[in-house]
């Protein structure tokens, strides 16, 4: 017996060997239904989906946190998207079933803080989680939903000052290279030698590369870049065009999966944490190569002003990484201070 359900999402997806998925989704932009389609089970999983998609009570705060993830979560890239969602979890099920009256009473901000401060041995998603909360609580007041948001100015957990855990080493570099594929290691080459995002990467053609210098747009700024090919990575490039050249259908994008098809987010995502678990790598990120290219940049000499052309950073954002993030607590920072006043350089 076929039974009708409103508002069921599907799409279709070709896959690296070019057979097609279908996946469906409990509404438009709506979680994905992870049964297999037509079982009990498949309709249940809606079923529950689709209720506790039902309008909350008005004067809980889950109602404010539904209409955000209605109206505005929508907006964001899927990256984003994704992001948020595991801290509103979170929100949720700490604060769902909170009373607006109870959000909008001097005190309620003790409360919040000391939700954060359960987080202090995380502190990077503590403070992520709290920026999501600001803002549900940003939008509750901009839709006068809230008469005020007690989230406001309430600093980072996570230190300003010395970050050098977020540097990608020699060392950490060489043990993913050892425990990757292949063509997530042509990946991490590119991170390297240009700082780029992974989006950006993934997307970039080989009409962006000229033999000389690889040009892109970033997605993100709209800013334009100009970086030039280092020796190890025109090797690389070189690799992978002849790796092109030789295939019956070439693709438009350099980097490709271990199927020499375009690389998807998902699938990227997916054989990268795959890398990072092999490697035994923890407290590192792919975006991290950003801030690794900026600093290994600079300790090789080159000015402020050139690093930000290269990578798409404002002048303010490379000196922000510098100081604030990576540089702080060099020992070897200020050599050439005293080196100068001893006449040796």
């Amino acid at each position: 017996m076929r039974v009708e359900l409103k508002g069921l999402h599907k799409t279709s997806k070709t896959l690296a060997d070019g057979s097609k998925r279908d996946y469906y989704y409990a509404w438009k932009n709506g979680p994905r239904i992870k049964s297999a389609y037509g079982t009990t089970e498949f309709y249940d999983e809606y079923r529950r989906l689709t209720k506790e998609r039902k309008s909350p009570d008005a004067n809980s705060f889950q109602s404010i946190i539904t209409l955000y993830k209605r109206s505005e979560l929508p907006k964001r890239k899927p990256s984003t998207r994704r992001s948020y969602l595991q801290y509103i979890k979170l929100i949720e099920e700490e604060f769902g079933d909170m009373t607006i009256a109870a959000v909008e009473e001097t005190g309620s901000r003790a409360d919040f803080l000391e939700w954060r401060a359960e987080m202090a041995d995380r502190p990077r998603t503590a403070d992520l989680a709290w920026s999501v909360l600001q803002k549900i609580m940003a939008f509750g007041v901009h839709t006068e939903k809230l008469k005020r948001n007690p989230c406001l100015k309430a600093g980072r957990l996570a230190e300003t000052g010395t970050r050098r855990e977020i540097i990608w080493g020699p060392a950490d570099i060489a043990k993913l290279r050892e425990k990757s594929s292949q063509p997530v290691a042509d990946v991490l080459t590119l991170a390297l030698w240009t700082g780029q995002r992974q989006g950006d990467l993934l997307r970039l053609q080989w009409s962006a590369y000229d033999g000389t210098r690889i040009r892109l747009r970033q997605a993100k700024t709209g800013r334009y870049v100009t970086v030039l090919v280092s020796g190890e990575l025109r090797t690389t490039l070189d690799r992978l065009k002849q790796a092109n050249d030789e295939r019956k259908v070439k693709t438009l994008t350099i980097l490709t999966n271990s199927f020499g098809k375009q690389w998807t987010s998902d699938g990227f995502r997916t054989s990268w944490g795959k890398a990072i678990d092999a490697a035994k790598i923890t407290g590192l990120t792919f975006h991290d190569l950003r801030g690794t290219f900026i600093t290994r940049a600079r300790r090789a000499g080159a000015s402020i002003e050139d690093i930000a052309e290269a990578s798409g950073h404002s002048i303010m954002d490379v000196r922000s990484v510098l100081e604030t993030h990576y540089l702080a607590g060099d020992e070897t920072a200020g050599d050439a201070v005293i080196l100068k006043l001893e006449g040796k350089i």
